[in-house]
C-alpha cells in the first residue's frame, strides 16, 4: 500500500465531542483500489461534520422527545457540542432520510417476521370534537404499536375502507417506525 493523500476533517461526536481527524488515504499499486478509513466512515457520513450519534441525538430530541431546536441546542451545549439552529434542522430531516432507507431496507424481513407469528390483531378507533373531522388510529393490538392515523370526514365505510387497505399494503414500514420510537422511548 501506499500513501495517496492525506487529509484532515473537522468531526463533532458525542463522546469525543469536536476534533480533527486526519486521514490518510492508501492506494494498492497492483489494482489501483482506494482505501479509505472505516473507522472514520463509523463515525460520521461521507463529508459531514457532525457524527452518527449526534444526528440520533437530534432526531430523538425532535421526533421523540418534542423537544425544539433551542432545546437541543442547550442539551448539545451542556455536552460541550456547540450547533446552530439551522443545523438542527438540516439533521432532523437527515434523520427521517436515513430511517426511511432503513424501513425500505427492513420490509421484506418484517412481512415475514409479521407472517411468521401469524399476523396482528388491527385496533381502530377515531375521535373528534366538535365538528372537527375524525382522528383514526390503526394500532397492533398485542404490540400496542400505532401502525397509521388519518383525519377523515367521517365514521362512514367509504372513508374507512382506503385507511383499513393503507395499513395493509404499508404494515412493515409503519411497524418498524413504532418499533423504533418504542426503543428510543424506553431507552431514555
Amino acid at each position: 500500500m501506499k500513501v495517496l493523500k492525506t487529509r484532515k476533517k473537522n468531526v463533532v461526536t458525542l463522546d469525543i465531542g469536536a476534533f480533527c481527524a486526519k486521514e490518510t488515504v492508501l492506494v494498492n499499486p497492483i489494482d489501483n483500489t482506494v482505501h479509505q478509513s472505516q473507522q472514520l466512515r463509523s463515525l460520521t457520513p461521507y463529508r459531514c461534520t457532525y457524527g452518527y450519534d449526534v444526528l440520533v441525538f437530534v432526531g430523538y430530541g425532535l421526533f421523540v422527545h418534542c423537544l425544539s431546536e433551542q432545546q437541543i441546542i442547550a442539551l448539545l451545549s451542556d455536552r460541550n457540542i456547540t450547533i446552530s439552529q439551522r443545523e438542527i434542522g438540516f439533521l432532523g430531516k437527515k434523520f427521517i432520510a436515513y430511517l426511511a432507507i432503513a424501513h425500505q431496507q427492513a420490509q421484506q424481513r418484517l412481512n415475514q417476521l409479521m407472517s411468521h407469528k401469524g399476523g396482528y390483531i388491527l385496533h381502530i378507533d377515531g375521535t373528534c370534537e366538535g365538528g372537527s373531522p375524525h382522528l383514526f388510529t390503526g394500532m397492533d393490538g398485542i404490540a400496542q404499536i400505532v401502525l397509521d392515523n388519518i383525519k377523515l370526514p367521517s365514521e362512514k365505510a367509504e372513508s374507512i375502507i382506503p385507511f383499513l387497505e393503507r395499513i395493509k399494503s404499508n404494515t412493515a414500514t409503519r411497524l418498524l417506525w413504532s418499533m423504533i420510537w418504542v426503543k428510543a422511548f424506553y431507552r431514555q
